[in-house]
């Protein structure tokens, strides 16, 4: 089936601009650098994003970015992050890599995505398309945010930032205050615990609550990542109900599909909440921990699963897809996990019971290592 639906998402928040460069610190968290060497799924990945970018030297027009106008820009935020984790060279987030890496991007004409992402700066006038740009581009590449998070502004007294039916919008708005004033608002956190549907535990695009609109995995895992961010225990029943709806929909391949299809961007999504919660998205125990249905089921780990979608020329996305650039830029972000998701819960213990021995009674074991991030953030 087409994902158009997921276009027309995209579209409700597709906006993203950018800002002035500054010399102040920006921490991030640390990760494991590993996904990014040269031959592996992410690297092939971002080589294919690079012949991708849109040709010519007038970036009015696209050149240089993935998108061919300024004022909807779907892709190019994706893809620059994607750059940017894909030039990480040490064990913690270094803007200067990252800002090293887009500049190093270039079209067959000699033009990189700046450019193009100065001009989307312009069209940036409402808190999500603000936000989303401060989370996939300013953050990442260490530039200033002071412009952005005015524009970001207050949530509103029930802790939105949009309408409910854009409510991406409220979770990067969220998320971005995370980036530039080091916490989620509390009354934001609220919110999009309150919009979690009481049926399955997801999230739906559009914040319904009942069963008007599905649960989608995209939403959910962003969702997800900002209650992380915003202080909410891995261990509360809110996102243990989240975690367990992302695992009642894993495919028995590890994949995650969008419409019927394997989804590279669904995919990525997922993983990004499971790592946010603490887990490793490699190990079966954060399953078999929050959704004890699928205990002795086949698992497969999600760095290959996500690498299986991979195609000969090195981009990654499952069938039917809406664009092939920006599910590759979604995956890359999904195997390597280095800028999101923004906060990382330590690392979980949780239940794990042989898929041969499913009678048997359960032992634990420390999930992988994951990181705490406390991160100091300058405007």
């Amino acid at each position: 089936m087409s994902h158009v639906r997921r276009a027309v998402a995209g579209a409700l928040c597709a906006a993203a601009i950018a800002v002035p460069l500054f010399s102040g610190s920006f921490l991030s968290p640390m990760f494991s650098s590993a996904a990014n060497g040269a031959g592996t799924p992410a690297a092939d990945a971002v080589t294919s994003l690079r012949t991708q970018q849109q040709p010519g030297t007038d970036p009015t027009t696209g050149s240089g970015a993935w998108d061919s106008d300024p004022t909807f820009a779907f892709v190019t935020p994706e893809a620059v992050l994607a750059v940017a984790e894909a030039g990480q060279t040490g064990t913690s987030w270094s803007t200067s890599d990252a800002l090293a890496a887009v500049q190093a991007t270039r079209n067959s004409d000699g033009q990189d995505p700046l450019a193009f992402v100065d001009l989307m700066e312009a069209a940036a006038t409402t808190p999500g398309a603000a936000g989303k740009f401060i989370v996939l581009v300013a953050g990442p590449l260490g530039r200033d945010t002071s412009s952005l998070a005015t524009i970001v502004g207050d949530p509103a007294p029930n802790g939105s930032f949009d309408a409910d039916l854009f409510f991406n919008n409220t979770l990067y708005a969220g998320l971005s205050k995370r980036v530039t004033a080091g916490s989620v608002p509390a009354s934001t956190v609220a919110y999009v615990a309150s919009k979690q549907k009481r049926s399955n535990g997801g999230w739906s695009y559009d914040a319904d609550t009942g069963t008007t609109t599905d649960a989608d995995i995209d939403t959910t895992g962003l969702a997800l990542q900002l209650l992380l961010a915003g202080g909410t225990s891995p261990t509360d029943p809110v996102v243990q109900r989240g975690l367990a709806f992302l695992a009642s929909q894993q495919n028995a391949d590890g994949t995650w599909s969008f419409f019927g299809d394997e989804s590279a961007e669904s995919s990525s999504r997922a993983l990004l909440a499971v790592t946010a919660a603490g887990y490793d998205v490699n190990d079966r125990c954060w399953r078999d921990t929050v959704y004890p249905a699928g205990v002795g089921a086949p698992f497969a780990g999600g760095d290959a699963a996500l690498a299986s979608l991979a195609n000969p020329d090195g981009s990654i996305a499952g069938p039917n897809v809406f664009s092939v650039s920006f599910a590759t830029a979604q995956a890359v972000q999904g195997l390597e996990r280095s800028w999101l998701p923004l906060v990382r819960a330590p690392a979980q213990v949780c239940t794990v019971v042989s898929p041969v021995e499913v009678t048997a009674p359960p032992v634990t074991q420390p999930a992988a290592t994951a990181v705490v991030l406390t991160p100091a953030f300058t405007g």
